[in-house]
């Protein structure tokens, strides 16, 4: 292929293979990253040759003028020919932004795709979501400029970004005099419609609302609603209605017709037979199928338990009870620890065919000691329990174009329970730190009591604050459930908010943090502090899965 292009660039292919060959490149990872580098070499030296460029009329060239302005200056280099950079520009123009990103610029002017002049102009440019954003430059948004005014004001839908993964809506609301209704919160009443006439949003999380630029913006997260792609109707309506704004009540109602079938056919869908993995703890993973969408790629998974990690797992609970029963645990029910293993708590990788980690998920650890990726929060990980199996996704930035991947499982985490009695004198800390050893192998030290009051709603109780550090013991990557008791037998729900964590050269985690006691108004003579659970990880876990996106 390296061979092509550079015929391609010598001017010596037919225009037949000129053509299949930039066709090829819209789709092929590697060559846009060769391509890329091309462009990238070609840019340094139009900047050397050519230090000023003239900026045409026009708001695509402003744009791409201010990009050049922002380049560096370099020292003096080679210089190549203007037919082979001429050349060059030839395949940028060709391919669009496929290759060269925001990079086109040619000697005599600037070149845009159609596609991304209507993504420069698009009110979804400013979105963070590097996914969402993709979407749009992929040509999945659309102009809509619809409105209706009641009570003197306005509410008027800009913009809507559909594929099979979300659905996204930019709107404005402004009165008689076209001044904007600036509003931090404000209900917006949604529905999705079938073709039976059935609304999917009313049995599911609905719509979210946010504040977008000088906009606002409304999302659906699709996966939340269907399975799959393929399950998803060709047809539906997205209903939108205000009952109030600013204090006025009225109606504004919009509707839009949206067509599924262009998104449907954007989304590519890898399917897995037989794709198994069972732990040594009694976990049984299977890997359903993979989608990879303009604007997401999305995990499906299956897990159950063996029967012994059933038996385990009741036996725990059993064990739960008894302890609560003589006093050793306190205040949490036994269904929240039922769950030791789950599809949520594993952490695995998806890598391209040069062994780059295009995606990774792990369990919600703290940042300092978890494995994450290009991971969307567009509905965060859900589970739907079908007879005893647990249906799991995860999603992710966009992973395009034809390639083969890898999903390698990394890591198994299992929840076990704990029951130790940390005995602390509070005034007694701000003298000196109590260091304490648990019955896990978990060393705690513990300083600086300290109460705070309530601060509106932010911090409707008051507290207790105790600064805590911390070396967790030989697998252990968290502890949960804390609890504390005073001298009077009192207990409060505790949190210990991990403020910093890393992993020392023997694999052990080292956190920094603090124990916050909410509702804990004066300062005990004497705290009891514990936990119910801790978490360890299981790194012994071989497990592949192919991947080919066609």
């Amino acid at each position: 292929m390296f061979n092509q292009w550079k015929l391609y660039e010598n001017g010596e292919l037919s225009p037949s293979e000129s053509k299949g060959l930039e066709q090829h490149a819209e789709q092929c990872p590697q060559c846009q990253r060769k391509l890329q580098e091309w462009v990238d070499h070609m840019l340094e030296e139009e900047f050397s040759a050519y230090p000023e460029v003239p900026v045409p009329d026009t708001f695509t060239d402003e744009v791409m003028s201010k990009l050049f302005e922002a380049v560096p200056a370099r020292t003096a280099r080679k210089h190549s020919s203007r037919t082979r950079r001429q050349r060059g520009w030839d395949i940028v123009k060709k391919t669009g932004l496929v290759v060269a990103g925001l990079t086109a610029l040619v000697v005599t002017g600037t070149v845009v795709s159609p596609t991304f002049a209507n993504y420069v102009n698009s009110l979804f440019q400013i979105e963070k979501d590097a996914g969402m954003k993709n979407a749009v430059h992929k040509g999945f948004a659309q102009k809509l400029n619809q409105k209706i005014t009641d009570q003197g004001i306005t509410f008027e839908a800009k913009e809507l970004m559909v594929d099979s993964m979300r659905i996204a809506v930019i709107y404005d609301m402004y009165d008689q005099n076209g001044k904007q209704i600036d509003l931090d919160e404000h209900f917006l009443d949604s529905q999705l419609i079938d073709p039976t006439g059935k609304d999917l949003i009313s049995e599911n999380d609905g719509i979210i609302m946010a504040k977008h630029g000088n906009y606002f913006i409304a999302k659906l997260a699709l996966n939340d609603i269907f399975e799959s792609s393929d399950t998803t109707p060709d047809q539906l309506v997205l209903k939108i209605e205000q009952t109030e704004i600013a204090g006025k009540e009225g109606k504004w109602e919009l509707e839009f017709p949206i067509d599924m079938k262009k998104v449907k056919e954007a989304t590519k869908i890898a399917n897995f037979h037989d794709a198994k993995y069972e732990s040594p703890q009694g976990l049984v993973m299977e890997l359903k199928k993979i989608e990879f969408s303009p604007s997401a790629t999305r995990a499906l998974m299956e897990t159950t338990y063996t029967t012994a990690a059933e038996e385990a797992r009741n036996q725990q609970v059993e064990t739960y009870k008894k302890n609560q029963e003589q006093g050793k645990t306190i205040g949490i029910k036994p269904e929240f620890l039922a769950d030791s293993l789950s599809g949520n708590d594993i952490a695995y990788e998806i890598t391209n065919e040069q062994g780059e980690v295009v995606a990774a998920w792990d369990m919600d650890l703290d940042k300092g000691i978890r494995n994450r990726k290009n991971v969307l929060h567009v509905s965060g990980t859900v589970a739907e329990p079908e007879g005893d199996k647990m249906k799991w996704w995860q999603t992710f930035a966009p992973i395009q174009g034809e390639q083969k991947l890898t999903f390698q499982l990394k890591k198994i985490y299992e929840r076990k329970l704990a029951y130790p009695q940390m005995e602390l004198v509070p005034a007694e800390l701000v003298k000196q730190k109590e260091t304490v050893k648990d019955e896990v192998g978990n060393t705690f030290s513990f300083s600086s009591f300290a109460l705070e009051p309530a601060n509106g709603e932010k911090k409707p109780k008051a507290q207790a604050v105790i600064t805590v550090e911390g070396t967790l013991g030989k697998n252990v990557v968290r502890t949960g459930f804390w609890f504390a008791k005073d001298e009077n037998g009192k207990v409060y729900h505790s949190y210990l908010r991990e403020t910093e964590s890393i992993r020392d050269k023997d694999g052990h985690v080292n956190f920094k943090g603090k124990l916050e006691i909410p509702g804990m108004e004066q300062e005990p003579k004497k705290l009891t502090v514990s936990y119910a659970d801790y978490t360890v990880e299981h790194r012994n876990v071989k497990w592949e899965v192919p991947i080919e996106i066609k």
